[in-house]
């Protein structure tokens, strides 16, 4: 009874952390049109982009994937993992695209279809992907009480 209780209460908790992130992605392709692209939080608030991080998000994947690539790239903070690993809530051309900008894949992306996806990064990485690309991206909490 008192394991439901607490349950509950942290679930509450990370839902209420996790107010900044997107209600709903954003298509790319739908960005590079807009003078001005914001995107609406779950709390109801205006984010807005920084259109030279769409500008380079534009040029460092190819046109036929914009479509497929939603901002913000929700970076989930796995706690289930253990210490400092993270996960993308995203698509395999996502996790491509940000293994390319961390140097860790030497692929085109014509071999895209043969990578083999690692969808596991750690505190390290995602500091640098935060820095590279601090308004299209956010983090998210994840806490799996069935452990």
């Amino acid at each position: 009874m008192m394991g439901s209780f607490i349950e509950r209460a942290i679930e509450k908790e990370i839902e209420t952390i996790n107010d900044h992130l997107p209600s709903t992605g954003i298509p790319l392709c739908d960005l590079l049109n807009n003078e001005r692209p914001t995107y609406v939080t779950r709390a109801g608030e205006t984010s807005a982009f920084h259109p030279e991080e769409i500008d380079f998000i534009a040029k460092e994947i190819p046109e036929r994937y914009h479509g497929e690539i939603r901002l913000p790239i929700i970076l989930l903070r796995r706690m289930d993992l253990g210490p400092g690993l993270y996960t993308v809530a995203g698509t395999k051309p996502v996790l491509f695209f940000l293994h390319r900008m961390l140097g860790q894949v030497d692929l085109e992306w014509e071999d895209l279809a043969v990578w083999r996806q690692n969808d596991t990064f750690a505190r390290p990485q995602v500091q640098m992907i935060r820095r590279r690309l601090p308004t299209t991206t956010c983090i998210g909490f994840v806490y799996d009480v069935s452990q």
